[in-house]
């Protein structure tokens, strides 16, 4: 091949290079003329935020969704997008690693990441790739960036030990550690703790997903441990009872805890096993049990002593075999807040157990909070059955005994919202509280239990002795009815809130009769929400003759 030929060729190449630099040049001008090309970068930035977290086109949330595929994608659609999206800090502080995760990748994103910036890394599905969870901490602490929360999902426990003892690194200002992986109970405790503490001196949040629960001396070498949470898979065992107990005496810092168990008690749980002295919580602000065993949960109870600044404390049992122990249950959380006021206000919901399937029994939250200090709160969750009923349109469900009359929890209540379809029993119950003034009700039926319950009983009426016994909420003053709920009756044709307005007038005129006097004794105000239909004239007369103020609000 002559010199010329080859010459030629070079000069063809470059002109080749030239146009195709012209033609990116040309394309992106035309890209710029495009209404989404006009859109100012710190608002395209904040999109791109939140499309990490996007909704499939069905509107169901994946269950593994990578947002890496999404930066990705970001990045691949224009050079507007791809500058755009690297000069984000907000884009690039969650980390997520992945097996299939590449040290290209973690390259790139530490290039975008500037000094002093606060990370977040989170690493699901580590079982062979710990190098690039190592990589980017390496990442992290070269370019001095602050690692505030470190995420590790893995069923290996040497996973968790290769991450922790092969990394020199040492970082000082994280404060969130969430592992999940597996170690045998009852054998020497995790072995992770002394490279816990040395990689992460400082950690204040340890969330553990084990098979065990972590031993005093786990507790001890974290000793600025302020919230602890434990998700136990596996089966409680007498000495882990004792266990408990001593981690809350232990962690002389602690202000949050929490406790997950998903599997029932190993063997009976006796009287024998009970930590036998009172363990005062002074300390606690936040306090959390949900488990599967009813007699369980009553062990780890009854010794526990709460003070009144605990901000927020939850109780759950998702025992379904064992429902004479609810009042048990009740009665023992009781006696752990000696040092606390009657709850004024009050709160009745249905809770759906987001890992049983429709035809498991539901759970009612009865939630309790105070007026002088409403941010705390006190939450009981049980599981309940549904009635045997001979209608179908009325259903009900029980709520274990929470509402004995002259209870902690009902006896000073002023306050009370329901958002359950409860039986008439429970109804029956809240009617007998004496301090009632302000009730917010739920309407799934057009002649539900509380509207019975509203007209009382036929026994007593018009005997002047039994009026006190009687009469259904003697205190009430404000009534709130709420229609969110009555979308399942709509197929009927019906005006559903005209119907129950017109019903709830008629229970009410009923209510007056039961207390013996000749005229209904007036509400001070009567509300309805979330209504469908326009207020008529002869309904707005009807609710006037029960209320002083009648206030009919449309669904927005």
């Amino acid at each position: 091949m002559s010199s010329a030929t080859f010459e030629s060729q070079i000069e063809l190449d470059r002109e080749i290079a030239r146009l195709e630099h012209d033609l990116v040049i040309l394309k992106r001008r035309r890209n710029a003329l495009s209404p989404v090309f006009r859109i100012p970068p710190e608002l395209l930035s904040n999109i791109f935020f939140l499309a990490l977290r996007f909704l499939e086109a069905n509107g169901v949330t994946p269950q593994k969704l990578n947002p890496n595929v999404t930066k990705q994608a970001i990045c691949a659609v224009s050079h507007q997008w791809r500058e755009t999206a690297f000069a984000e800090p907000k884009l690039w502080m969650e980390i997520h690693v992945r097996d299939s995760t590449t040290t290209k990748y973690l390259d790139l994103i530490g290039k975008n990441l500037r000094k002093n910036q606060e990370v977040y890394v989170e690493a699901t599905g580590i079982h062979r790739n710990h190098l690039a969870v190592l990589h980017i901490l390496a990442l992290i602490k070269s370019g001095k960036t602050r690692l505030k929360r470190l995420v590790i999902n893995t069923w290996q426990t040497n996973t968790i030990c290769n991450i922790l003892q092969a990394s020199s690194l040492r970082f000082e200002e994280t404060a969130t550690l969430e592992l999940s992986y597996r170690f045998e109970p009852h054998g020497g405790g995790i072995a992770t703790t002394q490279d816990i503490a040395a990689v992460f001196p400082h950690i204040r949040e340890l969330q553990l997903l084990t098979k065990g629960l972590p031993n005093t001396l786990d507790v001890l070498r974290l000793p600025y441990i302020t919230d602890l949470s434990l998700v136990v898979r596996y089966r409680f065992a007498r000495e882990d009872i004792h266990q408990f107990f001593n981690i809350l005496k232990s962690a002389k810092h602690l202000v949050y805890f929490t406790l997950f168990i998903e599997f029932e008690a190993t063997g009976a749980i006796q009287d024998d096993v009970l930590w036998s002295t009172a363990v005062e919580l002074p300390r606690l602000r936040g306090f959390k049990l949900n488990l599967i065993d009813s007699t369980l949960l009553l062990a780890l109870l009854k010794p526990l002593r709460f003070h009144g600044d605990m901000e927020k404390v939850v109780i759950t049992s998702r025992d379904t075999r064992k429902p004479q122990l609810s009042h048990s249950i009740v009665s023992t959380i009781i006696l752990a807040f000696p040092h606390r006021s009657a709850p004024e206000i009050a709160k009745v919901r249905e809770v759906t157990d987001g890992n049983s399937g429709e035809d498991l029994p539901f759970l009612i939250c009865y939630q309790v909070a105070w007026m002088d200090r409403q941010d705390h709160s006190l939450e009981i969750i049980l599981p309940v059955l549904q009635d045997d009923y001979s209608s179908s349109a009325l259903p009900g469900k029980h709520l274990l005994s929470l509402m004995d009359s002259g209870s902690w929890m009902v006896k000073n209540v002023q306050n009370i919202e329901v958002v359950a379809r409860l039986n008439t029993s429970s109804w029956e119950c809240i009617a007998k509280i004496a301090t009632i003034r302000y009730l917010s009700v739920s309407v799934w039926h057009l002649d539900d239990w509380f509207l019975r319950t509203l007209r009382g009983s036929e026994e007593g009426q018009g005997d002047p002795h039994n009026q006190a016994q009687t009469l259904p909420f003697p205190a009430l003053f404000n009534l709130e009815i709420d229609m969110e709920e009555a979308e399942e009756l709509k197929s009927s044709g019906l005006r559903m809130d005209i119907e129950y307005a017109r019903a709830l007038a008629q229970a009410l005129k009923a209510r007056a009769v039961v207390a013996g006097r000749d005229e209904a004794p007036q509400i001070s105000k009567l509300e309805f929400v979330s209504c469908t239909s326009p207020l008529d004239g002869e309904t707005r007369d009807l609710l006037s003759s029960v209320a002083l103020e009648v206030l009919w609000k449309m669904r927005k």
